[in-house]
């Protein structure tokens, strides 16, 4: 039973850190800091968010690995799988928007997006399976 409220309340992190980001820091950065400070801001900010989101979800499928449900394990290593994908993706990300390849820029933001909420989504799901 203290597997299951450990991956309650991982899924609960997850889900809250990416809540968190969205709602209240993303809006305010774009509300309060000029283009310079805030893109100097995000290229600090988002590494350590995937990082972190890649972090919490490594313990997660170390415990559905031991457990015998295949769809928690699937949902387990696909949040890990597109942690570490925006993970990786930042330096692409990065250096696209400096040199100024716009529609490069355009997908790998994307998939940063589409990660975060394949992320949140998939947390919300397993949350709502381990407590029932």
């Amino acid at each position: 039973m203290s597997s299951q409220i450990a991956l309650i309340l991982l899924n609960l992190l997850i889900a809250g850190v990416i809540f968190s980001h969205l709602a209240l820091t993303t809006p305010v950065i774009f509300k309060t800091l000029d283009e310079d400070a805030a893109s100097r801001f995000l290229r600090t900010i988002f590494p350590r968010y995937y990082l972190l989101l890649f972090l919490l979800s490594l313990p997660a499928i170390l415990i559905l690995y031991f457990q015998d449900s295949s769809l928690s394990w699937w949902l387990g290593i696909n949040i890990t799988a597109h942690a570490f994908i925006g993970l990786v993706g930042i330096p692409i990300t990065n250096a696209a928007k400096d040199r100024g390849w716009d529609k490069i820029f355009s997908f790998s933001h994307g998939v940063s997006v589409y990660c975060t909420i394949v992320i949140f989504a998939l947390s919300i799901i397993q949350f709502f399976l381990l407590i029932d």
